[in-house]
């Protein structure tokens, strides 16, 4: 999943969305409220969030699916 990579390992080698925006319903964009996670199979994928001053709402995600410490179906 994205890169094949974890979230762990950070900027320019994991997958990552940035500058994260939800259409209000005056259409207008505005900074998620609360935003989180789930994964399954944290063995096989992962994601992370953040916020900084030059990304925004962010986060990273990824795996590299089926390894040997996420055996079977992914």
């Amino acid at each position: 999943m994205g890169s094949g990579l974890f979230p762990e390992e950070g900027f320019e080698k994991a997958s990552y969305f940035r500058n994260i925006q939800v259409v209000d319903k005056e259409n207008g964009l505005k900074s998620p409220k609360d935003l989180g996670t789930f994964t399954e199979k944290s063995n096989c994928y992962d994601v992370q969030t953040g916020s900084n001053s030059d990304w925004g709402h962010y986060f990273y995600y990824g795996g590299p699916g089926k390894n040997p410490n996420c055996p079977g179906p992914c």
